[in-house]
């Protein structure tokens, strides 16, 4: 176990720390990592899952691997996703925000064919997306021919309607490039190249953005890092790609490092790193955790109102900067499993009453659904909007108002 001081002002892992805090780099606890290669790591919502591909098999292909996290927070030994896999290489599990999809990519039957400089036929490797019936994966079915081509496509990476995904030709992993392609229902659009200085003359691969999609990582074998592939992060401002960071010798070594990913309800990375004399290994970094001042509020008084969570005007659309207050009620609920809660809204006294119980209904529902979009079971909450029927100030000017618009999680007792 490697604890090292770490100073990292723009990633959200560290949003609720001080200029400086310890964090904890290890290979990840339990029966994961072997003397095989351990690759592309994915969790469900929940953060107990993880999905990784690797060809630890006499199959000789690569494949899709699930490990689940004991009470012990070690992972299981993993068993393969054999929904998922075929008699060829699949590889690069991706599990959507929701849980209900997984992309992948494969060489499987029904790849495109590409004609090789030596004039023989190989199959590139293609994107695949399989959807959650409930019990198991559906049969994977390739994404469009915009998409897939004869070059490889690899490191699928879906947030919102932004598909991000690795791009090189047929056996030249030295020319990949990260892609963007924007889906409209079932429509991509046509994949344009991440601009400077997220691609450049170097190798690109396996980029990936934060939960609030303001962030992206990606690894590259670009001069001036710490190894061979190196893991960078670049700032996400009104669509343009500012402030190229690389993270530093803590998470980059001398060996190759790729393959980062964020999970919002453990406030932890996980990544790949070659280790000496064996191929790669999955990592964590995280700090240490301590209760909030939300949790430990909710322990002791079963309640809290919090008047940080807002919404667009007369709306009840989250705005982004509600994220920070409404992720410490995520913390609470994922580690207290069996806690159910209800949400209250509240409005303001200004304007008219049945507009305001409605809207104030819809925002409680609105937070709900944000909770469930981290793994929070729906079964687990409750929503109620009371409106302006109980407000803390009874004043309309604008500071009262806006300690009135609040939103209460209130746990339900048994």
């Amino acid at each position: 176990m490697l604890k090292c001081t770490f100073i990292f002002i723009l990633t959200p892992i560290f949003l609720h720390a001080q200029n400086q805090e310890t964090i904890v780099v290890e290979p990840i606890r339990g029966n994961v990592n072997t003397a095989f290669q351990e690759f592309g790591p994915s969790l469900s919502p929940d953060a107990k899952t993880l999905y990784f591909y690797s060809k630890r098999t006499n199959k000789g292909y690569t494949e899709i691997f699930k490990s689940s996290l004991d009470s012990k927070n070690e992972w299981s030994f993993p068993e393969e996703v054999v929904e998922l896999n075929s008699e060829f290489d699949d590889q690069s599990p991706f599990v959507t925000r929701d849980g209900k999809s997984i992309l992948l990519s494969s060489n499987r039957d029904g790849s495109v064919e590409v004609e090789l400089e030596n004039g023989k036929v190989g199959i590139s490797r293609d994107l695949y997306i399989s959807n959650w019936n409930g019990k198991s994966w559906s049969t994977p079915v390739a994404l469009p021919k915009n998409i897939n081509t004869e070059e490889i496509e690899e490191n699928p990476h879906l947030m919102g309607d932004k598909l991000l995904f690795t791009r090189y030709p047929f056996g030249k992993p030295d020319k990949a490039k990260i892609f963007i392609s924007t889906k409209k229902g079932n429509i991509y659009s046509d994949p344009k190249p991440l601009p400077s200085p997220i691609n450049d003359q170097y190798a690109t691969i396996a980029a990936a953005f934060n939960d609030e999609g303001n962030i992206l990582f990606f690894a590259s074998n670009r001069p001036g890092g710490y190894g061979g592939f190196d893991i960078y992060m670049i700032k996400v401002q009104n669509d343009k790609f500012i402030e190229l960071e690389n993270l530093g010798n803590d998470i980059n070594s001398e060996m190759d490092e790729g393959y980062i990913i964020y999970q919002q309800v453990k406030k932890t990375f996980l990544f790949c790193r070659r280790v000496e004399n064996r191929s790669f290994d999955i990592f964590s970094a995280s700090i240490p955790r301590k209760p909030s001042i939300v949790e430990e509020k909710l322990t002791e008084e079963k309640k809290i109102s919090l008047d940080t969570i807002y919404f667009e005007r007369a709306s009840s659309q989250l705005r982004n900067e509600s994220t920070a207050s409404l992720d410490l009620i995520v913390d609470y609920l994922h580690e207290n499993p069996k806690v159910r809660m209800k949400v209250i809204g509240h409005t303001d006294l200004i304007g008219n009453l049945e507009d305001n119980l409605i809207l104030s209904k819809e925002r409680a529902l609105s937070v709900k659904e944000y909770l469930t979009r981290k793994g929070v079971d729906r079964s687990r909450l409750d929503t109620e909007g009371k409106g302006p029927t109980e407000p803390l100030i009874s004043k309309t000017d604008e500071e009262s108002s806006k300690k009135n618009r609040r939103t209460e999680f209130v746990i339900i007792e048994k």
